[in-house]
């Protein structure tokens, strides 16, 4: 087990630093000294690799997220201190991770879009509930609805199905700004007074 959870800690790095098509079974191997015969002991081929990687990415995204969730109860806050840890997240990824897993592995993707489906929507939807509840959100948005647009616009980043292919800075920009879209969109004054203490949605990105 523990050369197991070796292996799957040097690809997954591997895999959100290169992306996961630049990243063959040998490159893994040399990564933590031991022979690519070593890794089919343990997985049947690259796929099996990398379907057990992104699952324990998601894991451990959904862990950093709860315990954000935990830590501060303010739903605005909530949202704006998630937003940091997915843009510090996102510095090391390679920008064609949700690409290459769409094309090449796709039952890995298919992972992604259930964590997008129950646990990221879940997510949201409980923010936006509470949020409304305490008057910090609008109470006229429909809950389940706004929640599943604010997910597509989220995963759309990444897909790139609604801005080019870009670097990891230009992500920031775009995210950040999603961010701004979203707050800005369902918040309440009372709200929006909150949003005046989140400073990076006041500072302006040069980033195009």
């Amino acid at each position: 087990m523990e050369m197991q959870e070796r292996i799957l800690g040097a690809a997954t790095k591997l895999f959100m630093r290169l992306g996961v098509r630049s990243v063959a079974m040998d490159d893994v191997a040399k990564e933590i000294g031991i022979s690519k015969k070593t890794i089919y002991k343990h997985f049947k081929d690259k796929d099996e690799l990398v379907y057990h990687s992104i699952t324990l990415h998601i894991s451990a995204m959904e862990n950093s997220v709860l315990q954000i969730l935990e830590a501060e109860s303010n739903p605005v806050f909530q949202i704006a201190n998630i937003a940091d840890f997915v843009v510090s997240m996102n510095k090391g990824m390679h920008p064609a991770i949700l690409f290459d897993l769409q094309k090449y592995h796709p039952r890995s993707y298919e992972n992604l879009v259930l964590h997008r489906n129950k646990f990221a929507y879940q997510s949201v939807l409980q923010n936006i509930q509470n949020g409304a509840a305490m008057g910090y959100y609008r109470e006229d948005i429909k809950p389940e609805l706004v929640s599943r647009i604010y997910c597509f616009l989220i995963f759309s980043l990444y897909e790139n199905t609604l801005f080019e292919q870009g670097n990891n800075a230009q992500f920031e920009n775009n995210y950040r700004e999603t961010i701004k879209y979203h707050l800005y969109a369902v918040t309440t004054s009372k709200g929006k007074l909150l949003m005046e203490k989140i400073a990076w949605l006041h500072t302006e990105n040069e980033t195009t």
